[in-house]
């Protein structure tokens, strides 16, 4: 496994290109699985849980959270995070970006709410206004790119 990115690397002439888009191998690996091991640091110490995620059409991965979780609270002051597939599976890193669900596709929030519907987002409108009121965010991981994908 590689060195994580560091928050102090985070600066324009060091920022990798971030895509939304998973690595081909590491989607692959996700077939079948319904958590990931989910991982965010501070003060130097990593820590992981178990997570739901949906994958869309387009390879791009989600992650629908408390807003008081603790692993949130992290990805808001270093949004570095490391997706790992349970029992020894690939793992890969990037950065989480906290979304809107208005601005996505109808198909993608119907994802969503398919995936996390008994969480009290049973409609579109319903995962609309849970993240607008703040009890919930919505996160897009967005991994570097790489050649061929």
């Amino acid at each position: 496994m590689g060195k994580a990115i560091q928050p102090e690397q985070d600066h324009s002439r060091h920022r990798l290109i971030l895509t939304g888009v998973l690595p081909p191998e590491f989607e692959k690996a996700l077939n079948g699985t319904d958590e990931l091991l989910v991982s965010s640091r501070e003060d130097g110490r990593e820590r992981a849980v178990r997570a739901w995620f949906i994958v869309t059409a387009d390879g791009e991965i989600y992650l629908f959270n408390y807003a008081y979780a603790l692993r949130v609270a992290r990805w808001r002051t270093d949004p570095w995070t490391r997706l790992t597939v349970p029992g020894g599976g690939p793992s890969v890193e990037g950065r989480v970006r906290f979304v809107d669900p208005a601005g996505l596709g109808g198909a993608v929030q119907e994802m969503i709410v398919e995936r996390w519907g008994m969480w009290g987002a049973p409609t579109p409108e319903g995962l609309r206004r849970m993240v607008r009121d703040g009890s919930h965010v919505l996160a897009r991981v967005e991994v570097p790119y790489q050649e061929g994908r």
